[in-house]
């Protein structure tokens, strides 16, 4: 008799049906049926990690030599290992715990579960605000928001403060060299992209909860990609929203 479900003891409700069977036949079928039928509905309920490729960490400093070399706001993806030789150090927000790590030395492995160190050390580690994340594509009647990561909220609107940061990312980030938040048709900001999070200005106006905005992302030969901005009650944050672009030429 199968005595667990999805790691929970069932013998005692597996008793119960074969105490209804005086026949050892109908016992076994019973438990090959129980079996059967547990291990179909654990693999359902399973939580799927992270496909190869897709980023888990955010990377924001490195000090020293690494390898496979990586640069200060790029992605780390799911299934990489980074040699960071005897002592140099990779600080990253890793997204699915939203953590923030300092490792030192050996060889970093990260998975959408964790990450750890072999022959290093994890030197720092503390919880940090989750970024808002949305990737963006174009497609023949236009930009459109071709997915969305948000987590702790919903919707099909970037969430952010009041005093926004962002950060463009992807193969495509750099056809496009300026943001402006709109509010309805009227041009609240303009600020320059450089590769590099994008801090609201100490003097800038702060955005109003609920108000209409959306942000133009503008690039050569006229390129342009707008979606919708929702704006919290949250004064500031700490962390870039990210925005993800995938834009065919």
């Amino acid at each position: 008799m199968a005595d667990k479900f999805c790691g929970v003891g069932l013998r005692g409700f597996g008793n119960g049906l074969i105490m209804t069977s005086k026949k050892t036949e109908t016992n076994q079928i019973i438990s090959h049926w129980l079996a059967t039928i547990s291990a179909v509905i654990c693999l359902t309920f399973a939580v799927i990690p992270a496909l190869a490729g897709e980023p888990v960490a955010l990377v924001t400093e490195v000090t020293g030599t690494i390898s496979p070399p990586l640069e200060a706001f790029t992605e780390i993806e799911a299934g990489s290992s980074i040699d960071l030789g005897v002592n140099s150090r990779l600080d990253f927000l890793h997204y699915p715990t939203c953590q923030r790590v300092v490792a030192e030395g050996g060889k970093l492995s990260l998975t959408a579960e964790n990450f750890r160190v072999n022959k290093g050390a994890i030197i720092d580690i503390s919880k940090s605000e989750c970024p808002q994340r949305v990737q963006l594509a174009a497609n023949e009647a236009g930009a459109g928001i071709a997915g969305v990561v948000l987590r702790g909220t919903s919707g099909k609107a970037l969430t952010v403060s009041q005093r926004p940061r962002f950060l463009l990312l992807g193969a495509s980030a750099g056809q496009f060299k300026l943001l402006e938040i709109l509010q309805g048709v009227t041009s609240v900001i303009q600020m320059p992209l450089d590769g590099k999070p994008l801090i609201w200005p100490e003097a800038g106006k702060p955005l109003q909860p609920e108000a209409d905005y959306s942000v133009v992302l503008k690039g050569g030969d006229a390129k342009m990609l707008q979606f919708p901005l929702q704006v919290t009650n949250q004064a500031k944050q700490q962390m870039p929203a990210i925005i993800q672009i995938e834009y065919g030429d």
